[in-house]
């Protein structure tokens, strides 16, 4: 997903390249959920010359990483429309918010409950979808769509959509700085 004027976020890059790869990480905590090695990881690729540079690390971090560690990524994903929201990181919570997720009514929450557990049993992890211009019937059709998939495909899915929730989150932190 491109970013929106990215020149307007090269003083920021260039502050970011110098960080060591750990203030790196600090400074992004956050753009994968609970992940910060990520960012980390990325660090190595500098510099990054735009945030579509900076996302393209991150995923290649992502992708060289063990199956144990991606899987503990998606793992630290919460479930959608189910977990409480003040459980949820501030982003996860603004995230699902957006989405319409903390107004089900009681049909659509128990819905989303049946589909997420049946998910979660089939695939042995949550379903993670980058909720960014969605609302909660589409992210249910989605759900429902992809459940019957191989888990082999469910989780490579889980790692795209983990790099899209980041290209969401990533312009935010940017201006935050």
């Amino acid at each position: 997903m491109p970013i929106e004027s990215p020149m307007r976020y090269i003083a920021m890059l260039d502050t970011l390249n110098v960080l060591p790869p750990e203030a790196l990480a600090r400074r992004l905590s956050g753009l994968y959920e609970h992940s910060d090695w990520v960012v980390e990881r990325a660090a190595s690729e500098r510099p990054f010359y735009s945030p579509e540079v900076l996302l393209m690390a991150c995923a290649n971090a992502v992708r060289a990483g063990s199956l144990v560690e991606q899987r503990a990524l998606i793992l630290a994903h919460p479930e959608l429309a189910v977990s409480k929201l003040d459980t949820l990181t501030r982003a996860s919570q603004s995230e699902q918010q957006g989405a319409g997720l903390d107004q089900l009514d009681d049909n659509m929450r128990k819905r989303f409950i049946t589909a997420n557990a049946a998910y979660q049993a089939r695939h042995q992890i949550p379903f993670i979808i980058c909720v960014k211009g969605h609302d909660a019937v589409s992210i249910l059709d989605e759900l429902e769509r992809r459940l019957p998939h191989a888990s082999e495909e469910e989780f490579s899915e889980a790692l795209a959509q983990i790099d899209a929730i980041a290209a969401v989150r990533l312009p935010a932190m940017l201006e935050a700085e």
